[in-house]
């Protein structure tokens, strides 16, 4: 892991939103595979705060009150405006109830974007907390008791603010801040031909998992277990795959995607389905089913394409609906969207 700039975590982000869209094309259509639709589940998400922990561990810390306010200022307008504005637009006849709701299920709304901000918080905080102590121990401790509290309130039956999904999600983002935060140890430390079998072996692991396990439906903490070692291990052998990937035309149109994962998320679902106004449930692994996810897909991507154009070229729109102006670059460590100084 070097500190150059390179397509690789981009193209992650790339790959990232194409499972998360092709996805919503199966899920939003009532045609779900149960091996497909598990890989695809295991990965997109993890992937999503793997990158977004890793970019966080590895840029520069906050060091004062001042830094700490700004940079919560600017994630509070890249991740919550958006979360708060697609909500009301999405439920503009029922807003109170609307407003109600999203506090205790997050995913009633565009959940990724404040369980981020929530991660991030947890993470300056932290460092803040790192600057005042001087010692590394203390962000750590703050990180660790973090985890342990968001644990506590999950198993006591707590439901401001998803605890669970905090639960799901927040081992991937710590895990990969520890591993952006001693990249150069890494890096010195674990030779690349024992890494490259060892991600490699993992996704082998990974698809036996994915096809002898549940890997979508938790139904306890032995499952969330399983189905979490499971994403880390598919996402590793994901990364690994673009660190080998030579650099050419179709990896570069991959991070060039990568630059807009906001932009879609918070977008393509919308288009998922409109293609099957009458909801008709098709069958996967059929010739019909095959064409019909190709053309939902194509077409999904179209609209998102011509929404993300018209709404870029508004500037209060872009600003409202995306959390963006031109003279308001990506905050440093954004996973989600804009373009990234950090390679992998």
């Amino acid at each position: 892991m070097i500190k150059e700039r390179n397509e690789s975590l981009d193209c992650l982000k790339g790959i990232a939103i194409l499972l998360v869209m092709f996805g919503h094309v199966q899920v939003h259509n009532h045609m779900t595979d149960p091996y497909l639709y598990d890989v695809i589940k295991s990965l997109q998400m993890p992937l999503f705060f793997l990158i977004s922990g890793y970019l966080s561990g590895s840029g520069t810390k906050v060091e004062s009150i001042r830094q700490y306010r700004e940079r919560m200022v600017r994630r509070a307008v890249s991740y919550l405006l958006p979360f708060f504005s697609w909500l009301t637009v999405q439920h503009i006849t029922d807003l109170p109830r609307a407003w109600k709701t999203i506090w205790f299920r997050l995913d009633y709304g565009l959940w990724f974007l404040m369980v981020l901000f929530l991660f991030t918080w947890m993470a300056y905080s932290a460092q803040l907390v790192q600057a005042k102590v001087k010692k590394e121990w203390s962000f750590w401790a703050v990180i660790l008791g973090s985890c342990g509290l968001v644990l506590a309130v999950y198993l006591a039956g707590v439901t401001f603010l998803s605890p669970s999904l905090l639960v799901i999600y927040l081992p991937y983002y710590v895990c990969a801040y520890f591993c952006g935060f001693y990249r150069e140890l890494f890096r010195k430390r674990v030779p690349d031909v024992f890494l490259r079998v060892f991600s490699y072996g993992c996704g082998l692991v990974f698809l036996a998992m994915a096809v002898l396990l549940d890997l979508v439906t938790v139904t306890g903490i032995v499952m969330l277990g399983f189905q979490t070692m499971a994403s880390f291990l598919g996402c590793l052998a994901v990364i690994q795959l673009v660190r080998d990937w030579k650099a050419n035309s179709v990896k570069s149109k991959l991070a060039w995607l990568g630059h807009y994962t906001l932009e879609i998320y918070v977008l393509h679902y919308l288009f998922a389905a409109v293609l099957n106004p009458g909801k008709k449930v098709y069958t996967f692994w059929t010739l019909e089913g095959l064409l019909y996810s190709a053309a939902a897909f194509i077409v999904m991507s179209l609209m998102t394409a011509a929404a993300v154009y018209v709404i870029n070229h508004v500037k209060w729109l872009r600003f409202f609906l995306f959390g963006k102006h031109e003279n308001n670059p990506p905050a440093h460590g954004d996973g989600i969207g804009g373009k990234t100084s950090w390679t992998i």
